[in-house]
């Protein structure tokens, strides 16, 4: 499975071929500095390493700078890795995030199915989730030790509307 930031670079990619710079500045019009920030540094170390594996590949357009496109490799990859992201529920909300950004990978058929598979994980994690909250605020255990368990609830809910709205 791709990392946070490989999920990026090759979601990115997706649109056409691009620099690491163009990249970055894509990243800062997304304002993704505020729900994952990804510094210069780790985008122009991360890029040579998909290059690599044979997620992106170097056009040789530019003398001055490498120029990537994604590979047939990195294509399928972010795809397994986005299913991956639909199938499991996280406390780290910008998975999702990045699923949903770059779900546009998957046909049609292919996002209902995912959309499907992470309904029911959302509604098998809610209940679960409102029960323990419940049996926590029967036996008054102070809300410090259940504000993690009600913002889960909160970022199940959201997701499920994000999942209508798809």
């Amino acid at each position: 499975m791709l990392s946070k930031t490989s999920i990026v670079i090759t979601g990115m990619l997706l649109q056409g071929e691009m620099n690491a710079y163009d990249m970055l500045k894509m990243i800062e019009s997304m304002n993704m500095q505020y729900w994952h920030p990804i510094g210069a540094t780790t985008l122009y170390e991360t890029c040579p390493r998909l290059e690599k594996k044979g997620y992106i590949e170097d056009t040789d357009k530019s003398e001055n700078k490498a120029v990537y496109r994604l590979t047939e490799a990195g294509r399928a990859e972010l795809k397994s890795t986005i299913c991956a992201l639909f199938e499991r529920v996280d406390f780290d909300s910008v998975w999702f995030c990045l699923a949903v950004m770059y779900s546009g990978i998957l046909s049609k058929a292919e996002l209902e199915e995912e959309k499907k598979k992470r309904a029911v994980l959302l509604d098998e994690y809610e209940k679960g989730t409102i029960e323990n909250r419940d049996k926590m605020l029967a036996a008054k255990v102070p809300y410090i030790d259940i504000c993690a368990i009600d913002r889960m609830i909160q970022i199940v809910q959201m997701e499920k509307e994000t999942l209508a709205k798809l």
